[in-house]
């Protein structure tokens, strides 16, 4: 059996519903010289089924005897990887057709580049497009300053070089986050990158992780960042640990931020700025881009409990959007705005 390309690895636990529509996509790649393994993580459903009746002679379904979690189905799929490159894909998402193709031609092109991501679209439960793109940062010193916030990368999205993905296993201690923490150990050693094009689309339902596990997903993240901060020369309370945890989400509710959230995000964002000054832990200008973009976050969730006019007062009379104004963040934000509003498709 020929040794593929690419090794599209599909991990899955009761998505019977979903699986098929994933696998679909892949097997309508324009890339044809790849393999799709399906990781059955002891699923008490139809998915494996659902995968089979696809009857395409390029998947493979490897099987767990129970549900292990997340990390161990990671595992497993890199362990049978065949392929040069391993593309990730969530049980639950589609790739567009271009995907691998346009991947595997920029690692070919950037071989200084560990794994490439991309922008995200959203789908419906129904598998119907709906309104909503994540652009992540771009530019490899642009997303070592975002790890810092916040993952900076849609896990469907990453199509990587085998032989980094075995060097850095996922890890049991994250049931969830396990791909930040992969992503933050591969910062340390290699760039990374993402493509200014929607070539995934999450699907949003209300058996997703990140809704199910809000609690586990924040003390994970503090567990991940704290060394990061100490290496910048960042000193901290609990507190401000959490909360610098909670300036990555999209969405931070009023019992979360406690009081004085937003006097306290201005001061903590400056002082990252003024620590990394000294220890040059990540690129000046892409921390400045990062801390202008969740500074804009903070404020958009501190508008539910000061109320919009009080929110843009503090926002304006802050330096720190300036940030979004350097020639470094007009590059990402000449991808970003055309996508984020809808302009373009990718």
């Amino acid at each position: 059996m020929p040794v593929p390309t690419v090794s599209v690895i599909i991990p899955v636990f009761n998505r019977e519903h979903f699986i098929r529509d994933a696998v679909g996509s892949i097997i309508a790649q324009t890339f044809r010289d790849l393999e799709i393994i399906v990781v059955d993580d002891g699923s008490s459903d139809d998915s494996v089924a659902a995968v089979q009746s696809l009857g395409d002679p390029r998947v493979r379904v490897v099987s767990h005897n129970s549900n292990r979690g997340i990390p161990a189905a990671r595992n497993t799929g890199v362990e049978h990887a065949r392929g040069e490159y391993i593309a990730w894909l969530d049980s639950d998402d589609v790739a567009d057709p271009r995907r691998i193709e346009e991947q595997v031609r920029f690692l070919r092109a950037n071989p200084n580049v560990a794994l490439v991501g991309c922008c995200a679209g959203k789908l419906g439960q129904n598998a119907k497009r709906i309104k909503g793109t994540r652009v992540p940062p771009l530019a490899p010193k642009d997303i070592a300053a975002w790890l810092l916030f916040r993952s900076a990368f849609q896990q469907s999205s990453v199509t990587g070089r085998t032989a980094i993905f075995r060097q850095f296993p996922y890890r049991a201690e994250y049931p969830v986050c396990e791909d930040v923490d992969v992503f933050l150990q591969i910062a340390e050693a290699h760039e990374m990158a993402n493509l200014p094009r929607i070539l995934i689309y999450r699907r949003l339902h209300q058996g997703q992780t990140v809704r199910l596990q809000q609690d586990l997903i924040l003390d994970r993240k503090m567990k991940l960042l704290a060394p990061r901060l100490t290496k910048m020369g960042m000193t901290f309370s609990e507190e401000d640990l959490r909360r610098h945890a909670l300036l990555g989400k999209s969405k931070i509710s009023p019992a979360e931020q406690g009081p004085g959230y937003l006097p306290w995000a201005k001061a903590w964002l400056t002082r990252m700025r003024e620590c990394n000054r000294r220890t040059r832990y990540v690129d000046e200008e892409s921390l400045r881009l990062a801390s202008s973009v969740f500074w804009l976050t903070a404020c958009r969730a501190a508008t539910r409990k000061q109320g919009i006019h009080q929110t843009l007062v503090k926002g304006a009379s802050s330096s720190l959007p300036l940030g979004l104004f350097s020639p470094q963040s007009l590059s990402w934000l000449k991808h970003a705005l055309p996508l984020l509003l809808g302009a373009s498709r990718g």
